[in-house]
């Protein structure tokens, strides 16, 4: 990670076959990636390891925005918010396997890999009708 005070580097390594994704949140000033079953927070400046979160199954998506206090992690199964101090605000279970997951006016998007949708309130965690 370069910035303008600096830069840092980080080796990760995953127990399967994957692509780190990764996103900068500023509300936590992190550096947010998942990798695997595991989603690593970092200092976005000094590339020091605020928290860290296990997951059951592959982490899909990384989700953030300036009106929320958390960031949300989509795994195959589950949802998680989690606060800037790597605190889980809220989480949701799914019964079909998450392929895909994105913010789009103001809900999280959750697509399957059947192809059906779920509309979620990113703030809380409940579903939208």
């Amino acid at each position: 990670m370069e910035h303008p005070g600096g830069a840092w580097a980080v080796r990760l390594a995953s127990a399967i076959y994957d692509g780190p994704r990764a996103l900068h949140w500023d509300e936590g000033e992190l550096f947010v990636v998942g990798y695997g079953f595991t989603v690593y927070a970092f200092g976005s400046r000094t590339g020091e390891l605020a928290w860290f979160h296990q997951t059951g199954t592959p982490v899909v998506a990384l989700a953030a925005s300036p009106r929320f206090d958390h960031v949300i992690v989509q795994s195959e199964v589950e949802t998680w918010a989690i606060r800037g101090d790597g605190e889980v605000k809220w989480r949701l279970a799914h019964t079909d396997v998450v392929g895909a997951a994105e913010l789009l006016g103001g809900q999280l998007i959750l697509t399957s890999i059947a192809g059906a949708t779920q509309s979620i309130d990113p703030a809380s965690g409940r579903a939208l009708k």
